[in-house]
C-alpha cells in the first residue's frame, strides 16, 4: 500500500458542512466575526453553486425576486463585499471596509437554507439549530416572493415566540446564548440524553 493511499479524503459536501458547522458554533460562542463570515461564505458558495447546477431553488433566487431593481451582478457584489475583502489581497494592507457581526446573520442563514435544500433530510444539527434561531430572533416577514412562504415562516415564528418568550427582544449576547442552548439540546436529543426544551426565557 502506497503512502499516499493512507491520506484521508473529504468530499466537497463534507468540506462545506464542516466550514458551516464551525461557523455556527463560533457564532453562538460569540467568536471572531471575520473568521465566522469567511467560513460561512465559503460554505455558502459551494451550496449555492451546487443548487444552481442541480436546478433547485437557491436563497439567492429569493433575494433576486425581492430586489428586482438590482441586476444579478449588483446583488452578488453586495452579498460578497465583505467576503471578497477578507479573501483577496486588495490594493493595500491599509484598505478598510465597514463590517459588523450582524452581517453574519444572513450570511449563515443563506448557507443554511441552501444546505438544507441539498442535504434533506440529513442536514447537520448545527444547521437545524441555527435555522430555528434565525426565525426566533428576526422580525416578522412582510415581503417575499411567495405569500405562502411568508405565512408559514410567520406561523413558525409565532410558535417559537410561545416556546421562547422574550428572546426576540433580548440583547444580542442573550440571543446567542439561546442559540447555543438550542444547539446543545439538539446534540443531547441525538445522543438520547435528557434535553431541556422548551426554554422558559433567556436565562
Amino acid at each position: 500500500m502506497s503512502e499516499s493511499s493512507l491520506i484521508p479524503t473529504i468530499t466537497k459536501l463534507e468540506a462545506a458542512n464542516r466550514q458551516l458547522c464551525t461557523a455556527i458554533r463560533m457564532f453562538f460562542d460569540n467568536d471572531d466575526p471575520v473568521a465566522i463570515h469567511t467560513l460561512a461564505c465559503a460554505a455558502r458558495e459551494i451550496y449555492e453553486k451546487r443548487c444552481k447546477a442541480s436546478g433547485v431553488t437557491r436563497t439567492f433566487d429569493f433575494v433576486q425576486n425581492t430586489n428586482p431593481s438590482y441586476t444579478e451582478k449588483q446583488l452578488w457584489n453586495i452579498l460578497n463585499s465583505a467576503r471578497n475583502f477578507f479573501k483577496h489581497e486588495g490594493t493595500s494592507l491599509e484598505d478598510e471596509i465597514e463590517f459588523s457581526d450582524d452581517m453574519n446573520d444572513f450570511a449563515i442563514f443563506s448557507a443554511c437554507n441552501d444546505c438544507t435544500t441539498l442535504c434533506q433530510p440529513n442536514q447537520p444539527i448545527e444547521v437545524q439549530a441555527y435555522s430555528i434561531w434565525f426565525l426566533l430572533v428576526k422580525e416578522r416577514y412582510e415581503e417575499g416572493s411567495d405569500p405562502d412562504d411568508i405565512k408559514m415562516a410567520n406561523q413558525i415564528a409565532n410558535e417559537l415566540d410561545t416556546l421562547f418568550p422574550g428572546v426576540r427582544q433580548a440583547n444580542r449576547e442573550e440571543q446567542k446564548r439561546v442559540g447555543r442552548r438550542l444547539l446543545n439540546d439538539a446534540e443531547n436529543l441525538v445522543t438520547n440524553r435528557e434535553i431541556s426544551l422548551p426554554l422558559t426565557g433567556t436565562h
